[in-house]
């Protein structure tokens, strides 16, 4: 991979190109599309995904510079030092870092998932730098009732202390670990050949996870719901919402739908598909998104 210190690298359009970003805390990699000289943007994963999660979407989109970071322990980013948490408001803080190291002015936001909830913190963060955000399939993060937070960190410290007795598993094989991914159900195996190709690492007796473990813990603290709509009500981009069809309808769903209220100049627009839809059926969305920056572009 090759070391950015200031503005986007020349790359072929056809070919994803692989970057790193180094902050002033983190080494953060990415994968980078399209036109050198297109709109830049900044694309997001979802938890436990990585920048490969664009892999099927980009190449339908080579108008953009879309520049896919595997977010702090995932993918080929670094992990924190030993002994730190993942707190999603330092994702946010990251990217912030990345486009400042990028030399980015202005620009746009995808984010899935976990990735639309860091696109939409930075979005009512830095209002002034972004030009349009695209979210799939999320809107801010997970909360919690404060009342709950003693409670929560409770929890979080049994974890925590249990943490080194849990090992991580060693798949033989590539398609073994193929196979694993895709009994979590959810993705299609071809979208999930895509990120298990990038978050597998070698190890003694095969392969296992790049992703950082601790992960998985909850985190030691989550924002309110009051703090997360400060956030979304900030935002003054334009934003295209797009939700898969057959989402789940439980409690951060309807947590979601909340929150469209809050957003000043949005799109919405519901895809056939899953929770990956963009992974799995990424023609929809490519037209979806393309139609939302034509109109965008044609505004007076």
């Amino acid at each position: 991979m090759k070391n950015i210190n200031s503005g986007l690298s020349l790359q072929s359009v056809n070919h994803p190109e692989e970057l790193e970003i180094q902050t002033s805390s983190i080494r953060l990699a990415a994968k980078c599309w399209g036109n050198p000289d297109g709109m830049p943007v900044l694309g997001f994963h979802g938890w436990l995904d990585n920048a490969a999660t664009f892999d099927n979407l980009a190449p339908l989109l080579p108008e953009l510079r879309l520049l896919s970071i595997d977010l702090a322990g995932h993918g080929y980013s670094d992990h924190r030092p030993p002994g730190s948490a993942y707190y999603f408001i330092d994702m946010v803080m990251d990217v912030i870092e990345a486009a400042d190291v990028l030399g980015l002015e202005r620009f746009s936001l995808l984010g899935h998932s976990m990735g639309a909830g860091v696109a939409s913190y930075l979005a009512g963060t830095i209002q002034e730098k972004i030009e349009n955000v695209i979210l799939i399939e999320g809107l801010g993060s997970i909360v919690q009732e404060a009342e709950k937070m003693p409670e929560n960190l409770r929890e979080v410290a049994t974890q925590w202390l249990r943490r080194t007795q849990k090992k991580l598993p060693v798949y033989p094989d590539v398609e073994s670990a193929v196979k694993a991914r895709y009994q979590v159900g959810g993705i299609s195996e071809s979208s999930v050949r895509s990120l298990v190709d990038r978050g597998l690492k070698p190890v003694n007796g095969g392969y296992t996870w790049r992703s950082d473990p601790n992960l998985k813990m909850k985190s030691r603290h989550y924002l309110t719901e009051e703090q997360a709509c400060a956030f979304i009500k900030q935002i003054t981009a334009p934003v295209l919402l797009i939700e898969a069809e057959n989402t789940e309808k439980d409690h951060w769903y309807e947590l979601f739908q909340k929150r469209i209220p809050h957003l000043k100049h949005m799109r919405y627009q519901t895809v056939a598909g899953g929770h990956h839809l963009h992974l799995d059926n990424p023609e929809p969305i490519a037209a979806v998104i393309r139609e939302f920056l034509q109109d965008l572009s044609e505004k007076p």
